[in-house]
């Protein structure tokens, strides 16, 4: 079996404008402002808003951010 062994030499930056970053927050402002009763948040709700946040910083078109892969 090979080595895990991870290890790291120096600093670690973690940017904070990656674009799964600012999927993940614009997934969170958009759940908090949606109405609390007019959708049940499962797991297929939070997979799929964070695909179509994901889908809008590569700049996809509306139809295609709604559009179910």
């Amino acid at each position: 079996m090979a080595n895990d062994t991870i290890s790291v030499s120096g600093p670690v930056d973690i940017a904070s404008d990656s674009k799964q970053a600012v999927a993940y927050t614009l997934m969170q402002h958009i759940a908090a402002c949606e109405d609390e009763s007019a959708k049940k948040k499962t797991r297929a709700y939070w997979l799929t808003l964070y695909r179509q946040c994901y889908k809008a910083t590569t700049g996809a078109s509306l139809e295609r951010i709604l559009q179910a892969d």
